[in-house]
This record gives structure tokens, sequence and C-alpha cells, in this order.
């Protein structure tokens, strides 16, 4: 059995995984945007109006927001 300590740290690397293969898929598709003629700000206009479409809670929008910009600033620091 598998105890909730090894249980955390295979969470944590899956986690990590989807993630990198995520940050994989965005640099391609907008490389591919670019390709096409688009700017991340079309990107980030097409986000936010598809956002308003999903009707989220306000404050766990701008709490997702603060967590990326702050992730911004850390890779940005190394």
């Amino acid at each position: 059995m598998i105890d909730s300590e090894q249980q955390s740290h295979i969470r944590t690397a899956l986690r990590d995984s989807r993630r990198e293969g995520l940050i994989k898929f965005v640099e391609e598709f907008v490389t591919l945007l670019e390709q096409e003629g688009f700017s991340f700000q079309d990107l980030l206009e097409a986000l936010a109006a598809w956002m308003d479409r999903q009707r989220p809670n306000p404050v766990e929008v701008i709490k997702l927001l603060e967590d990326a910009a702050l992730e911004l600033h850390r890779a940005s620091r190394n």
C-alpha cells in the first residue's frame, strides 16, 4: 500500500508533468497564432471573453491572475 507521503509525491510529479505538457502546448499554440498574424494581446482578449462567458467567480479569477503574475515574476528572476 502507498502511504500518504508517497501519494503526495506522486500527485506533485503528475501535476508538474501536466503543467509542463500544458506549457509546451501553449508555446506551440502561441507560435501558430503569431504565424497567422495574431498577437499575444489578441489571445488575452479572447481568453477574457471566454472567461466572461463562463461566469466565474471574480474573486477566483483575480486570485488566479495574481498567482500567474507571481509565477511570471519568479520565472523572470531565474
